[in-house]
């Protein structure tokens, strides 16, 4: 009779057993303990553990009352089950037993807060989803800004050296060219020609401008950190040339760990007071800083634009998402 008992006590589930008159016939330690938990005194009835269970004391925690699952002091969480046994004799009894579903409840809860997760992740997929023709048009507007920017600018500038150095007719005539095919952006942006290589065709421009761009450093060799870098120097030369007088424009690439910078500097005048962004460099900022970038603009001890350039486009804002 003791090694049964012993056995019973060694159960991993908890287990008691009441006759059909609702006394408690059998019953293990581990019961025994949980018992002690849901009425001072402990259990001594059928009625007093379904009670308990039906209202149980402050310390324990019903989850579930259809499911009779509960969290105990001690941090464990349990299932209770009733069910009507009987021996071979014909005797019966109720069966009361409480299973340790801790670890079960644990990865449900952590299934929950995955699924919330991946809801809010769907919801703003959705968003950006109905968003992104309005995002499409946004760059495209962007685009054409730009291009408008920097292509009236260029031939302002262009038009004002021509006109200081006295230049002859055929010079002018080249300059009214690129005045129409400035104004021409305004209706049709599609007429406006791409250069295959961008810091090539930055570097051109700078020279029609009067402007010698020196690069130094290792050039980023991905494409879109190349137009983005060819921007900041069309920029950077049209105001060297308007607010500094200057020839000369210094872009220097430095390769780091996660990004690529990128510093440009001129040999014209030193800014009388902090620079202002205006429409040129507060467009080229949103440029960059759509791609994952940033962009500082120094007015002392002399002007310097430094922008950083992450390895995987975009990186910055995936980032943040996390």
């Amino acid at each position: 009779m003791d090694r049964i008992k012993e056995s019973f006590d060694s159960l991993p589930i908890a287990a008691c057993f009441f006759d059909k008159n609702g006394v408690v016939r059998l019953i293990n330690r581990r019961m025994l303990a949980i018992a002690k938990w849901l009425r001072k005194g402990g259990i001594q009835s059928l009625a007093e553990m379904q009670s308990a269970l039906q209202a149980p004391p402050a310390n324990v925690c019903c989850l579930d009352l259809r499911l009779r699952i509960y969290r105990f002091p001690d941090g464990k969480v349990l299932r209770f089950a009733q069910e009507q046994i009987a021996t071979k004799a014909g005797v019966r009894y109720t069966q009361i037993t409480a299973a340790d579903v801790t670890e079960l409840i644990r990865e449900q809860n952590q299934l929950k807060e995955e699924n919330a997760k991946l809801a809010e992740a769907n919801e703003r997929l959705r968003l950006l989803l109905v968003q992104m023709p309005e995002i499409i048009r946004e760059e495209e507007t962007l685009a054409m800004k730009l291009r408008v920017h920097d292509d009236i600018g260029h031939s302002i500038l262009a038009a004002r050296r021509v006109l200081l150095q006295h230049t002859d007719l055929k010079e002018l005539r080249a300059n009214a060219a690129l005045w129409e095919q400035s104004i021409s952006v305004l209706y049709r942006s599609s007429q406006i020609s791409v250069q295959s290589e961008p810091l090539e065709a930055a570097k051109k421009r700078a020279e029609e401008l009067g402007v010698r761009v020196l690069l130094t450093g290792d050039e980023p060799q991905k494409k879109w950190m190349r137009a983005l870098s060819a921007l900041a120097i069309c920029e950077c030369a049209a105001n060297c040339v308007r607010h500094a007088d200057g020839t000369e424009l210094y872009v220097c690439f430095w390769q780091k760990p996660d990004c690529v910078e990128v510093s440009l500097t001129n040999n014209g005048a030193v800014p009388k007071e902090k620079i202002t962004e205006g429409g040129g460099l507060s467009m080229l900022r949103q440029r960059i800083e759509e791609a994952g970038g940033k962009m500082e603009v120094w007015s002392s001890p002399r002007f310097k634009l430094i922008i950083s350039l992450p390895e995987q486009e975009g990186a910055a804002h995936e980032s943040d998402d996390r």
